[in-house]
């Protein structure tokens, strides 16, 4: 059985809407002009269906995103599920996504790995970005909300490539390129995510969510960290132990039985 766009075989998205005020990962401010970007701006899943003009000079309200030293080395996974959250696409995207960091260093490394992406040029190319919330118990990839944005840059000004410090930190296929192949295989460095917890760019407590390019979310799956181990010192002097690997266990950790084995043995694969 086929399913139309959107439909699915689960919890189907909701429709299109409106924009009235202002909602997560959309706008950082409503503007003040009338009718202006913001009014008659049709969202799906709170995301603007289409985005607005190119505008190289727009900077977010709280600013450029910065980088900052690594405390430790970490590395998160999040690997998709088995089964896609709209199967409107009659395709089941799999595989995952690894970001790692050095201690001492600053940024990270992204390894993304995803095949059976459906048909580019029926439904492509596809964005993917880290966002704000990890996916709950039932996998609604909606209920993740908008892209991780601690800048406060919102969706509807895509992201000027020229200048990724301005981008939203986690619009990883606004700074990096959208998929536009049914396997997809990257890796690159990332220098404004973190992996310090108080960070506002800490990405290892939500998820990653895969769209078509009207901003459907095809398939959704939170971060897990893997491992991580200490540079031996701290802001305040102190040691810490090296912790062996430690899952993730925030709501709806969309890795299986794999254990840890099973994940060092995907990682190895990815790389």
């Amino acid at each position: 059985m086929t399913f139309a766009q959107g439909e699915g075989a689960g919890i189907p998205p909701p429709p299109p809407q409106t924009l009235a005020t202002t909602m997560s990962g959309v706008l950082p401010v409503i503007p003040t002009a009338t009718p202006g970007p913001f009014a008659g701006v049709e969202t799906e899943e709170g995301a603007i269906v289409y985005d607005g003009p190119a505008n190289p000079s727009f900077m977010p309200v709280n600013g450029p995103a910065t980088t900052a030293i690594n405390p430790a080395a970490a590395t998160y996974i999040a690997m998709l599920p088995s089964t896609n959250f709209d199967n409107g696409t009659g395709s089941t995207v799999q595989g995952s996504i690894m970001i790692s960091s050095t201690a001492g260093e600053s940024g990270v490394m992204v390894s993304v790995n995803f095949t059976g992406l459906p048909s580019e040029s029926e439904y492509g190319p596809f964005p993917y970005h880290i966002h704000t919330l990890p996916v709950p118990a039932d996998g609604n990839c909606s209920a993740t909300l908008g892209h991780l944005d601690p800048t406060d840059r919102g969706e509807y000004y895509p992201c000027n490539v020229a200048a990724p410090a301005t981008c939203q930190v986690g619009d990883l296929a606004g700074k990096h390129g959208n998929i536009t192949m049914t396997n997809f295989v990257a890796q690159y460095a990332d220098p404004f995510l973190s992996i310090d917890p108080s960070s506002p760019a800490f990405f290892g407590d939500k998820s990653v969510v895969v769209h078509t390019s009207n901003t459907t979310r095809i398939t959704c799956a939170n971060f897990q960290m893997m491992s991580a181990s200490s540079n031996g010192t701290s802001t305040n002097g102190s040691t810490s132990p090296s912790p062996s690997v430690v899952p993730y266990t925030g709501s709806a950790a969309k890795i299986s039985a794999l254990g840890a084995v099973g994940l060092l043995a995907i990682a190895a694969a990815i790389l």
